[in-house]
């Protein structure tokens, strides 16, 4: 993914270059797909109530709907973050997929398979 936007140090994003016309369209495909997940959302808890409603809350479709409902509901908490949570995550997770095979976590294990 390339970025439209950088962090600034004392928070807050600047995006240098990038033409009002740029950003409005990469804001709106993000409202787009958020809108999307909401909906989502809302229809896979239906599906669970109805489901659960014909007694069939132990059956493989309502136990996949669930894990469905659990991710979406993920997705719509991460978004929704404070910006500070995020950019702390963010770099960690930049720190852990930038090590080398077989390096030491600073937890000591080491992340080569065996």
């Amino acid at each position: 993914m390339e970025r439209l936007t950088k962090r600034l140090p004392g928070g807050g994003y600047a995006a240098e270059g990038r033409g009002e016309a740029e950003l409005t369209e990469a804001l709106g495909r993000f409202e787009d797909q958020y809108e999307s997940i909401e909906l989502e959302l809302k229809l896979v808890k239906q599906n669970l109530q109805d489901l659960a409603g014909a007694g069939k809350a132990r059956s493989a479709t309502y136990a996949t709907l669930a894990g469905s409902r659990f991710m979406l509901e993920d997705m719509l908490k991460r978004i929704d973050e404070p910006s500070e949570d995020v950019t702390r995550r963010l770099e960690a997770l930049r720190r852990e997929t930038e090590e080398e095979p077989g390096e030491q976590r600073p937890d000591g294990d080491s992340q080569k398979e065996e």
